[in-house]
């Protein structure tokens, strides 16, 4: 390809692009290990810790540089651990000097099971220890912070609270400098610092000033040791035990990627997954928090006229809701959801069809649209809106409240309406049936005649458009209140045919999605296959005409 140069790396000619780091062509192209601990792709180069240390040939002959500072150039030559002892060598010695002064806690430390000093110790590392126990370590630690331990050791900072979100251990640290690089290049709020001098040196808030910023938590995810960690996630799991599916953020149009990290029927955290198109390698805290709603006030069961039921029975109840509507030739309004996936919202569209000419389909939101954020957030709270635009679903839930005399029922799927606008939402009460899918026993479920509990975004494999739009795929998490529950699409499959209105008969959400691609011009040809766990930019086509206009 014309824009890739050659480089020599251990002695064998490797294609790589331009003037990029040497250590992200090692990487990636070469596909040779490369440690780093200061080194980050999102972050700029501090090349401050030398464990990603390489030789390079130069007018002097080979010589020591670090990779993640030098950048590729036609004809570079390039040795790694492959094939220099010298390497291996001094890439030991890194590590020594790094755990020299390192605490040995690993059994208590939360970063266990993630720790690159745990990593690159055994893959650069295994050295014996030449440390004199009568010397002992040097535990780094501001002085108001520093305290004598019960063997009369003075030690560094232990579970410093840093402000809101954070716990720092000082003497773990290994001044990477990564956290710092984030807060002032990243969040554009410049809240740690690293005082003190040589082995002296420690991480800390300026005097006064706590660290409190909505993006502070990804500071822990990048700490490449223990000594940033997160309040609400300390001592709650062993990394090791958890297992993860991807997905993205359901709060914001921007789709931020993610992964949901679970174990024993049970979400734990959400951590950010790196996406150099739409949030690179970071999410918010608001973000990060949601996993905390989806064992909260869950919707499990069923609802009919305010009394417990299950399932079934809610079901059925709302197909004889619908079925009566259509009977007596009433209209029934269905109400789609910019929260759902795009299979939902497919399904919403299906079961007006399959009702007839008297159902009409709504859509949009009362949420208020606020300022991107410029990191990973595009301020519009309604992530799959550019979905519902796609399937020709307009914004028109102002006209459902002026026209709400005329239906005799109404269904709403994931949007809580009341709880955006109670005064508005309040004229839909004239509507005698109301049937409302919700995950949470939300305000608008409790408007509801028959309510109906559906799986939660992080339970469900879909797709959402965002606000550029690029499509995105949801992966289903196995922890469930509920395993009866089941996602929208599927709910509604069952009310349409407790109503008499048959829908497709889809047995799973990939044939729901081919439904979709035959809806939607700017699907033409994507399987799920295509859209990956990266996604994939739409090419705009003229749109569908709006439904329920």
């Amino acid at each position: 390809m014309a824009d890739l140069i050659t480089i020599t790396v251990d002695g064998k000619d490797v294609q790589v692009p331009p003037r990029i780091q040497l250590i992200e062509a090692l990487r990636n192209q070469a596909a040779t290990e490369t440690p780093a601990f200061c080194y980050h792709q999102d972050l700029k180069v501090a090349g401050n810790c030398r464990i990603c240390l390489v030789e390079t040939e130069g007018p002097r002959g080979w010589a020591l540089g670090i990779s993640c500072h030098l950048q590729t150039a036609p004809g570079l030559k390039v040795r790694t651990q492959v094939s220099s002892e010298k390497i291996v060598k001094v890439r030991k010695g890194v590590m020594e000097f790094l755990l020299v002064n390192h605490p040995l806690d690993c059994p208590i430390c939360d970063k266990a099971g993630e720790c690159t000093l745990q990593e690159h110790y055994m893959g650069q590392g295994r050295h014996e220890s030449r440390l004199d126990d009568e010397v002992g370590k040097q535990y780094k630690g501001g002085a108001d912070h520093r305290f004598t331990d019960v063997k009369g050791v003075e030690r560094g900072g232990k579970k410093i609270d840093l402000g809101p979100t954070i716990i720092l251990d000082q003497e773990r640290c290994i001044i990477c400098t990564r956290c710092v690089r984030f807060m002032e290049d990243v969040a554009k709020s410049p809240q740690l610092e690293i005082a003190g001098r040589g082995d002296h040196a420690y991480l800390t808030t300026f005097p006064g000033d706590p660290l409190a910023h909505e993006y502070d938590l990804n500071t822990t995810d990048i700490c490449p040791v223990g000594a940033l960690t997160a309040k609400h996630f300390r001592f709650q799991q062993r990394v090791w035990m958890l297992k993860s599916v991807e997905s993205i953020d359901p709060s914001d149009a921007l789709g931020a990627n993610l992964t949901i990290e679970y174990n024993n029927g049970q979400v734990w955290r959400l951590m950010p997954r790196r996406n150099a198109a739409v949030n690179k390698s970071w999410i918010a805290n608001s973000t990060r928090m949601l996993y905390q709603d989806l064992n909260r006030d869950r919707l499990a069961d069923g609802k009919h006229a305010g009394v417990d039921v299950t399932l079934a029975a809610a079901t059925s109840a709302a197909g004889a809701a619908l079925a009566a509507a259509k009977a007596a030739g009433k209209k029934i309004a269905l109400v789609a959801s910019g929260h759902l996936t795009t299979e939902d919202n497919v399904a919403v569209l299906a079961l007006a069809e399959a009702l007839g000419a008297q159902a009409e389909v709504f859509g949009g939101s009362w949420l208020p649209v606020g300022k991107a954020d410029g990191i990973a957030k595009s301020g519009d709270p309604v992530a799959n809106r550019k979905g519902l635009q796609l399937l020709g679903i307009a914004d028109n839930l102002d006209a459902l409240v002026a026209r709400a005399g005329e239906f005799a029922a109404l269904v709403v799927v994931g949007n809580d309406l009341w709880k955006t606008d109670a005064g508005k939402a309040a004229k839909l009460e004239a509507i005698p049936s109301r049937i409302v899918l919700s995950s949470w026993q939300d305000a608008t479920v409790a408007k509801a005649t028959v309510a109906l509990g559906i799986r939660a975004w992080a339970e469900v494999r879909g797709s959402m458009v965002n606000c550029n739009g690029r499509i995105q795929l949801l992966q289903a998490c196995p922890a469930v209140p509920n395993p009866e529950l089941e996602p929208a699409w599927l709910t509604l499959r069952a009310i349409g045919a407790a109503a008499g209105a048959a829908l497709p008969a889809w047995s799973s959400e990939i044939e729901v999605w081919r439904t979709a691609v035959a809806r939607v011009p700017q699907f033409a040809g994507l399987t799920y296959r295509a859209i990956g766990p990266q996604g994939a930019q739409l090419v705009e086509a003229p749109q569908p005409v709006a439904a329920g206009v």
